[in-house]
């Protein structure tokens, strides 16, 4: 007996795509490492307009746009943490912190003066960027899509993009999906105020950004991977491109957990990942012990001939009790030390008072301050205002910090703001808080 019926018709034969081969189609030197490569022509295309202020070819040129004015300096790779199953480990709240997720970072890289980028990624992993300044600080939304790459696969778009919507359904990572405004270079000659000749120059096929030119040259002498595609966990900067002869070099930037005259404290990844790294390197942040530590680290210094300690939770100063051990009201109302805090006690009171508001009893007169940082923006309105409490010429409404703590510490706690500043971005590690 016939019980359903089903209507079938002739339908073309879909199109078919092969995978590629490792050694044939994809690099085997990049399929041994399991890395792919990220390649996009200018981060200021944005759905196929140009950005740049005042286009492209201008903030290209280092004659007529200095290494320092230019928006977009460093791109930063970022991970998702897998949260473990309550049965495996019961995580607190208060493990999270100002944020419900826990995030790794996976390597920086400079962004040439066009905006372009070619850098190897991990392969097999979900991943997201954030386009940074020469502070190491995100200028851009958060990138609401993760990205992924097979061992080898070389992914290639023109620019970035808007978040998709139905009325704008582009999708992260795939190209053709709208024409690039940067034509690129010209065949055969250099890019304007740029280094001609030698070892040092980077003369273009037609049409390439300044990534794709400097990495095909570059890639000639390197064996066998391209050591100049490789990201780190180090966010330096060296120009490779102006011509001294026709305009400034910009200048060097390196924020380096490495530089023991610059970083004394706990760094957030391994010594192996810091000499050179691998697909498996990654930044993992975790407020006690590496934020936490900056506040508490001796910084002795000389002022008009005494020797002083500018260590930020020291007794007399981001302390509930002065010098001489009585209660005080911290300076600016913030406690920075590691105490556990009347709100969450699982957290430090200088986690709280930095991201939450406060109370404070003054004569009688309860009044509510803080926070004095965003969780999530590390440009954010509160955390630059505490950034400039660190700047030459500072305006910082209270003592001016200048120098007490160092660009690699600095750039430390903005790349923890940017991630989302949560209390750990580790859940197995022992000291995590749990239930």
């Amino acid at each position: 007996m016939v019980m359903d019926v089903a209507v079938a018709q002739p339908r073309p034969l879909p199109n078919i795509i092969l995978d590629k081969v490792p050694g044939v189609d994809l690099d085997q030197n990049l399929v041994s490492a399991g890395v792919g490569v990220i390649d996009i022509r200018s981060v200021y295309d944005i759905d196929g307009v140009d950005t740049a202020n005042p286009n492209i070819a201008t903030v290209a040129d280092p004659a007529k746009t200095s290494a320092s004015a230019r928006p977009a300096r460093f791109i930063r790779l970022e991970k998702a943490v897998s949260i473990p199953d309550t049965s495996v480990v019961n995580l607190s709240a208060a493990a999270f912190g100002a944020t419900d997720y826990m995030l790794e970072i996976l390597g920086y890289a400079p962004i040439e003066p066009d905006g372009s980028v070619r850098i190897e990624v991990p392969a097999n992993v979900a991943f997201r960027m954030s386009v940074l300044d020469g502070n190491a600080r995100r200028i851009a939304p958060v990138q609401g899509v993760w990205l992924q790459v097979k061992p080898g696969e070389v992914v290639s778009c023109n620019g970035c993009h808007t978040p998709a919507s139905a009325q704008r359904p582009i999708s992260h990572g795939r190209a053709g999906l709208f024409a690039s405004v940067w034509a690129g270079g010209t065949g055969g000659v250099p890019f304007p105020h740029t280094i001609a000749s030698g070892a040092g120059a980077f003369i273009p096929q037609q049409g390439e950004t300044m990534a794709q030119a400097r990495m095909r040259v570059s890639c000639t002498s390197d064996s066998p991977a391209c050591k100049q595609m490789v990201p780190g966990v180090n966010v330096t900067y060296t120009d490779v491109w102006t011509d001294p002869a026709q305009a400034i070099p910009g200048a060097p930037i390196n924020y380096r957990y490495d530089d023991a005259t610059q970083f004394t404290t706990a760094i957030p990844t391994t010594p192996v990942c810091v000499t050179a790294w691998a697909a498996n390197c990654r930044i993992v942040i975790n407020y006690p012990k590496h934020i936490q530590a900056l506040w508490d680290a001796a910084r002795p210094a000389m002022v008009g001939g005494a020797l002083v300690d500018h260590s930020c939770s020291q007794a007399g100063c981001h302390n509930p009790k002065n010098a001489a051990g009585a209660a005080q009201t911290p300076a600016a109302n913030l406690d920075l030390t590691n105490s556990a805090s009347n709100d969450v006690p699982q957290e430090f009171t200088s986690y709280r008072q930095l991201l939450f508001p406060h109370n404070i009893v003054n004569m009688g007169v309860t009044t509510s301050v803080g926070p004095f940082m965003d969780a999530g923006s590390a440009n954010g309105g509160l955390s630059a205002a505490f950034f400039r409490c660190f700047e030459t010429g500072s305006t910082c409404p209270n003592t001016p910090h200048v120098g007490w703590l160092s660009p690699a510490e600095l750039r430390l706690v903005s790349e923890w703001l940017d991630i989302g500043a949560q209390y750990f971005n580790n859940p197995f590690d022992p000291a995590v808080p749990v239930n």
